[in-house]
């Protein structure tokens, strides 16, 4: 399996030698113009090259009519270079900084064009590979200050993996609604993003986990970000958001094999429902929604983890229990430009709590304000601020605390999002910090994010 990602890489190199070969041999056609004989038309310049490149919707085109014939036959492919710089410039365990990016391989298969088969039925593939390095460890390990690099693993780590590979069917449903039907492994942050689409997996808004979504309550549930499961939810047309729903997965991350599918399973099972009210005020769309979840097994609040490291690990904990939380979110449109509802501006707030055991945070609260287009003349363009607190659970922290001594944390994330064009996004970002530990200054994390969509 990860000998795909490995070849799509191959495969976008290729994509972009075939550009700087057309382009050079633009510029050539440009210099040695003269030498034309009367009545040849010459090829386009560098600079009709160069604008074509600018305008496309993705940086590599079309592949000379590739990518319009494949989808067209309903296979999609999606291919985004991430890159992010980011500095703790104060506090922290260490004034550093670090370079680190994903690339992210998406692959969408149409059963019904491509195979004839029955309506609604799509394969799906998530691949990443990663590269470079994180400030997470120097910024605090409850920080989460950057989503883009929580997976395949983190800390340096240099490799591909793949971390979603489902197959979907949609049917037709009641009162404007459809039935998604989702199987497979399941890329916890695309899942998430099904519930919540303004994450974009911390490539487009927020990089925060704390300020996006609720999360670090949960993510002390499970051992992994990519878990063999499924989930059958409705979808409220009118919106296109998902309304109501249940989840099952593995409460293990295990390698990308179906031979591995029980191992995800053998220590138990996570389970969650939701549902969503959806309302209008002033034409506006928002919704209340309620999200409740829990794990069959049994598990200690310092077990390790592979997408965070966990304080006190080499402490012995006897007790086990299951864990479980309930979340609530507000939600709420409260402008919107006429002609265009792509130009908005909306809050969210939301919060999960949950028992002060097992689990080594006990809840969260956060609030997220996030702009579309505010201003006309960069309708693309995005910016929000963001503030979040967590509440680590007393029996973790009284656990923990031979080896170091822990408090509640607390955080704020603004960023603006300047989209230069359709392909090409640059984000300045800046983070302030209480983390976790009591003998940490506050923590200033600046960050730059550039990403490419190929």
């Amino acid at each position: 399996m990860k000998r795909l990602a490995s070849i799509l890489t191959i495969v976008v190199l290729y994509v972009l030698a075939l550009e700087v070969a057309i382009f050079s041999r633009s510029v050539k056609a440009q210099t040695d113009t003269h030498t034309h004989e009367v009545g040849t038309a010459p090829d386009r310049s560098a600079g009709e090259v160069l604008k074509d490149i600018w305008t496309r919707d993705k940086f590599t085109g079309d592949w000379r009519g590739l990518r319009t014939d494949l989808a067209d036959h309903g296979i999609d492919i999606g291919l985004r270079l991430s890159n992010y710089w980011q500095w703790v410039a104060d506090g922290g365990s260490n004034r550093t900084g670090r370079y680190g990016g994903t690339m992210d391989y998406r692959l969408n298969v149409d059963g019904k064009k491509l195979f004839g088969l029955w309506e609604g039925l799509s394969l799906n593939m998530h691949a990443r590979s990663r590269f470079g390095y994180d400030v997470n460890k120097y910024a605090g390990d409850f920080s989460l200050q950057n989503a883009g690099l929580l997976m395949p693993s983190p800390g340096g780590y240099h490799g591909g993996d793949i971390t979603g590979l489902t197959v979907t069917q949609f049917l037709p449903f009641f009162r404007g609604r459809l039935a998604n039907i989702t199987l497979g492994k399941l890329d916890v942050i695309d899942t998430v993003t099904m519930f919540f689409p303004w994450i974009g997996y911390g490539q487009e808004g927020f990089s925060n986990v704390n300020g996006m979504v609720s999360a670090l309550p949960w993510f002390g549930a499970v051992a992994g970000l990519s878990l063999y499961g499924g989930y059958a939810v409705t979808v409220n047309q009118k919106y296109m958001q998902a309304e109501s729903g249940i989840l099952a997965t593995g409460t293990k991350n295990v390698s990308t094999s179906w031979g591995s599918l029980s191992d995800s399973f053998k220590d138990g099972v996570w389970l969650a429902a939701f549902h969503r009210f959806f309302w209008e005020l002033g034409d506006k769309m928002g919704y209340f929604m309620v999200f409740a979840g829990g794990s069959t097994r049994d598990q200690a609040s310092n077990e390790p983890r592979d997408f965070i490291e966990i304080p006190g690990q080499g402490i012995k904990d006897t007790s086990t229990k299951q864990p479980w939380d309930i979340a609530a979110y507000l939600y709420q449109v409260f402008w919107q430009a006429e002609g265009n509802p792509n130009r908005k501006a909306n809050f969210v707030i939301g919060g999960t709590g949950g028992p002060d055991n097992p689990q080594f945070a006990e809840w969260h609260l956060f609030a997220a304000v996030e702009a579309y287009g505010l201003m006309a003349s960069r309708p693309d363009d995005r910016m929000g601020v963001s503030g979040f607190y967590n509440g680590l659970s007393s029996n973790f922290k009284d656990l923990v605390s031979p080896a170091i001594d822990l408090r509640d944390m607390w955080g704020v994330e603004l960023y603006y999002n300047f989209a230069i064009n359709k392909w090409l996004h640059l984000s300045p970002d800046l983070q302030l910090i209480r983390n976790e530990r009591k003998d940490d200054d506050f923590v200033v994390i600046p960050g730059i994010r550039l990403v490419m969509d190929f």
